[in-house]
């Protein structure tokens, strides 16, 4: 039996290009303010991820753009929340332990 050439057509490696920003900013910002729940840092966010993504010059090859792109939001998001939690904080005196690697 030969393999199927349609598994290696199925396999394309998209590639992130500003066209796509158009389509897939919406649904991202939407994640990331959801995470966030304050629109101008979820702007930020949003910005650093596009901008993450397109300098390393992004190529999404096992799964689409769009969830890669929502997994490293929600990455990202989770971790300004949690800088944004310390921050704040230590500039309300309390005392916080971040030796959490979480």
């Amino acid at each position: 039996m030969q393999p199927d050439n349609n598994q290696e057509n199925t396999k394309t490696n998209s590639k992130l290009t500003p066209e796509l920003y158009d389509k897939f900013a919406p649904p991202v910002y939407g994640k990331i303010l959801s995470i966030v729940h304050q629109g101008p840092i979820a702007g930020k966010v949003l910005e650093k991820v596009f901008v993450s993504a397109y300098t390393k010059d992004e190529t999404f090859p096992l799964r689409s753009p769009l969830m890669s792109l929502i997994d490293l939001a929600q990455e990202r998001s989770r971790k300004t929340v949690k800088a944004l939690t310390i921050f704040r904080e230590c500039c309300s005196g309390a005392s916080i332990s971040i030796t959490d690697k979480k």
